[in-house]
């Protein structure tokens, strides 16, 4: 009876538990989050599940009481719960690093978002992230930013000037008090649906009229904004609920779920007419957050459309002259993370302004800009403090070269309106780069280097020689460029590479030396042309190999330098001491086994040539047949004797000194392939 009532409680509880779950779950979906947490922290009381406690986080971080969501995030991080599985969505690592930022506690939040990247496989510095941050958060000198009296008690944000008028997002209470006070609520603030107003202002962006909500046209009984104006003023870009045509009947997807979807509004005699909805948005996703370029030519917004990285990707549609729009593109992962990416912004000089809470940065939402180069957007820069806060920061606009308005939840209440001068330059158009030549083996800087930058269409767009060794810098713009490197000495390198941002470590080129010091003093010894070396390397090669014997170039011809071969008088057989030199000869002839070789065997002038001849074919084949002994190919090598009818010092009526006997009684050794 006793294991009875203990089943029956334990049935109830659970059956208690299901019930406040389900309640949570309910109200979690119409997006009143505070009213669903409250439900599953009953549930979370009478089980400690897993499920229960992510729930919990999930309502307070989307309703953003992040104080809360950390409490509970700091149990889940910490397996404070029942299930025996211990492992959690890495995700939480996520919010639990945008949780403590906001509480303050950001380095502390660093040991998350590394936990984060690694559980990703991803690299993650948290030694340079804590240095980036001290740099983002320090005073800015570029920006003054100042809370501007648009702003209510209520959430403004979306805020675009359009010469003396200000035009935003808010769900204050407005002139139509009745609707307001007395229309139903927005679940998860409860208060009205967001609308688009209208106030004229003064230089400094304070409030010189009243707030005013625009007309039907425009707003909608449901959430209306951001908006975009095209350059005339007379056509708007709104992001709102998604509704069926000419009523106010909201479309839901199959998850049940109201999208945001992009309208237009034209205004034609001052009125403006009834929104349409864009033809690429479909019903399915949400599409927000609309910004047209200057030129009217494309229309930037977020969307989760599927096809993106995560969360929320910006987008952009090409808008022809037509009116009709292509389809919508991607801006891939220079811009777009697997998190939420929105309220793109392109100012008049092309650069693309968006907030991110997918990069590191001050904290939530993040305003970043990218530069527009001739390679398109490059690698987003965040703006830092005082633009960016722990909270978040968004829907950044300019209205004049350096003047604009951006919005901010940075009181921790709701979101206000804060206007900026931008005092400094932000965008670096141009990066000083670096360059280097250096020597292949020796890792070392070579002097007379010469440096050539090659870029669009092959245009040269630098060079300089420097004769001391040392490091070029370069200014360069986002673009594709060659650089062409090359040295006194040395060979010609070069490297493609690319400018998207700060380049910290420089572009090396690691050339070869054309010739070796020894290479040099050959060269110079016996006159050979530098070009050599490319039209016939083994020709080179061999010239200024200096192991004895050397090869020397006589009338074009090539012969291997060897000291004097010695017979007796009379006699053709090698002496002791030339053949020492005919090792040395062997000894060359098995380095370069290509070498072919023609002995050549003379005598001098003493005697007559029938004896001559065989006495010098015989020297010939004496020294033939040593170096055949001595390993070398018999095939490579020719012999023949000429007597003395090639004398190298012609002795007129036999009158030559011994010497002069000497130099004609030798042997030559021609090359005759290599």
């Amino acid at each position: 009876m006793k294991n009875i009532y203990l089943l029956l409680a334990i049935l109830c509880l659970s059956t208690t538990v299901i019930a406040q779950s389900k309640k949570g779950d309910r109200f979690f979906k119409r997006g009143d989050y505070i009213g669903a947490a409250h439900y599953y922290e009953q549930a979370l009381k009478d089980n400690n599940s897993k499920e229960n406690l992510s729930k919990v986080i999930d309502a307070y971080y989307l309703g953003q009481d992040y104080k809360s969501a950390a409490l509970y995030l700091n149990q889940l991080v910490n397996e404070r719960f029942n299930d025996q599985d211990r492992t959690f969505d890495n995700e939480f690592n996520f919010k639990m690093y945008h949780a403590l930022t906001v509480t303050g506690e950001g380095v502390e939040a660093l040991n998350y978002l590394e936990a984060y990247y690694k559980n990703k496989g991803e690299d993650f510095d948290k030694t340079k992230a804590l240095e980036t941050l001290k740099a983002l958060s320090g005073s800015n000198p570029k920006f003054d930013a100042t809370k501007s009296n648009i702003s209510s008690e209520a959430d403004d944000f979306g805020p675009v000037r359009v010469g003396d008028s200000v035009f935003f997002t808010s769900d204050r209470l407005n002139d139509e008090v009745f609707r307001t006070l007395f229309a139903k609520r927005f679940k998860s603030t409860q208060r009205p649906f967001l609308d688009i107003y209208g106030v004229r202002v003064n230089d400094k962006n304070e409030l010189a009229g009243e707030a005013v909500r625009l007309g039907q046209g425009v707003n909608s009984s449901l959430h209306d904004g951001n908006i975009s104006f095209n350059a005339a003023g007379d056509e708007m870009y709104i992001s709102r609920s998604a509704y069926e045509k000419s009523d106010s009947k909201r479309i839901f997807d199959e998850e049940g779920t109201n999208r945001v979807h992009l309208y237009k509004s034209v205004r034609i005699d001052e009125v403006w007419r009834e929104a349409e909805r864009l033809p690429f948005v479909k019903e399915e996703f949400s599409y927000m957050h609309p910004t047209l370029t200057k030129d009217g030519k494309r229309l930037y917004f977020a969307s989760d459309m599927d096809g993106g990285l995560g969360g929320y990707d910006i987008y952009y549609v090409t808008v022809h002259l037509d009116g009709s729009y292509g389809t919508p593109v991607n801006l891939g992962p220079t811009i777009n993370t697997v998190h939420r990416e929105q309220f793109p912004y392109v100012s008049d000089s092309g650069d693309l302004y968006f907030a991110t809470d997918g990069r590191l940065g001050l904290g939530l939402l993040d305003i970043f800009v990218a530069p527009l180069t001739v390679k398109g957007f490059t690698e987003p820069i965040n703006l830092g403090a005082p633009v960016n806060s722990p909270y978040d920061d968004f829907s950044l606009t300019y209205y004049s070269q350096n003047e604009g308005l951006f919005a901010t939840s940075r009181s921790g209440k709701d979101d206000d309106i804060y206007s900026f001068v931008q005092t400094g330059e932000l965008i670096t158009r141009k990066f000083n780069t670096r360059f280097e030549i250096r020597d292949a083996v020796t890792n070392e800087l070579i002097s007379d280097a010469t440096i050539k930058i090659i870029g669009y269409q092959g245009k040269e767009i630098y060079k300089k020689t420097q004769a001391v060794a040392g490091t070029f810098t370069v200014p360069l713009t986002v673009d594709d460029y060659t650089f062409i490197g090359s040295g006194d000495n040395h060979d010609q390198g070069s490297l493609d590479f690319q400018i998207r941002g700060v380049q910290k470590a420089p572009y090396v080129i690691k050339v070869n030396r054309i010739f070796t010091e020894s290479e040099l003093t050959m060269m110079k010894q016996k006159n050979l042309a530098k070009d050599l070396k490319d039209k016939d390397p083994s020709r080179f090669e061999l010239l200024t190999d200096t192991q004895s014997p050397q090869v020397v170039e006589k009338e074009g011809k090539l012969f291997i330098d060897v000291a004097p071969i010695y017979f007796d008088f009379d006699l053709y057989s090698i002496r002791e001491d030339s053949q020492v030199v005919l090792d040395e000869l062997a000894a060359k002839l098995i380095k370069y086994k290509r070498i072919k070789m023609k002995i050549q065997s003379h005598t001098d002038s003493r005697g007559p040539e029938a004896y001559n001849v065989p006495l010098s074919q015989n020297r010939a084949k004496a020294t033939f047949d040593y170096l055949v002994e001595k390993g070398i190919d018999p095939n490579r090598i020719q012999y023949q004797g000429y007597g003395n009818s090639q004398p190298v010092v012609d002795c007129p009526a036999g009158q030559c000194t011994e010497e002069e006997h000497q130099l004609n009684r030798r042997s030559e050794f021609e090359i005759t392939g290599y």
